[in-house]
């Protein structure tokens, strides 16, 4: 069953990857400061870019590899060169909306979630190929459970690795020891990017509190920022 949701969802991808090349070829550019809205022009401009190559790129049928090697979805890690479409996105996003800060706020979240998961997926993949050479390592039903919580401990281990919480099971071999040190190295720089972006969040609301306040004030005081000279004659 998780197969066939796996290809269900792996599909409906490759579908929406293919609309939004059909939206590319109708995408409008500028030329010298004209916006272009000719088709034959729109086309010609999106296959000389550098990005139909990568649109073309993403949706290459190693799929059909699943037939001699058997389903491996590393064979998919190609659509990850689609990603720049997510950052074109946040990005226009951030510049357009009302409330950047809570903006910024939920995409620091979500990126955490997302590194938190392929770290997990990373973690998967060297479990599945017998890890270190002790496949218990972390948990001891991992070939007995179920994949939603083989996926949930991958998930729970690589979250308490990189927040650096501690409480992680002790290493055995070299491997591991070294796996495990490269994780907490990791989850030290992630923590002090967490912090600093955090820290700049903060500064940017103060600095729009501090301009409000002082539209406020020159508003209901006019003339404490001005000086009169009277002479009295």
């Amino acid at each position: 069953d998780s197969i066939l949701v796996w290809f269900c969802l792996d599909y409906f991808a490759d579908f929406l990857y293919i609309v939004d090349i059909l939206f590319h070829f109708r995408t409008g550019y500028l030329e010298d400061g004209v916006l272009q809205t000719d088709s034959t022009k729109l086309r010609t401009h999106y296959m000389n870019s550098t990005v139909f190559y990568i649109d073309c790129l993403c949706l290459l049928p190693l799929d059909i590899l699943y037939l001699s090697i058997g389903f491996n979805s590393i064979l998919r890690s190609f659509r990850l060169v689609k990603i720049y479409r997510f950052w074109a996105f946040m990005d226009r996003t951030e510049r357009h909306t009302n409330y950047p800060n809570l903006f910024r706020s939920t995409s620091l979240i979500h990126y955490l979630l997302v590194i938190f998961h392929w770290n997990g997926c990373l973690y998967r993949i060297i479990y599945k190929n017998n890890g270190f050479g002790s496949k218990n390592w972390v948990f001891g039903d991992g070939e007995t459970a179920d994949v939603v919580k083989q996926y949930l401990q991958s998930y729970y281990w690589c979250t308490l690795a990189l927040t650096t919480i501690g409480d992680l099971p002790r290493p055995r071999s070299k491997g591991e020891y070294v796996f495990v040190i490269l994780q907490l190295l990791f989850g030290l720089l992630l923590f002090a990017t967490v912090l600093g972006h955090v820290a700049n969040i903060v500064t940017s609301v103060s600095a729009a509190r501090k301009e409000f306040q002082g539209k406020l004030t020159s508003i209901f005081n006019p003339n404490s920022t001005h000086t009169s000279n009277l002479s009295i004659d």
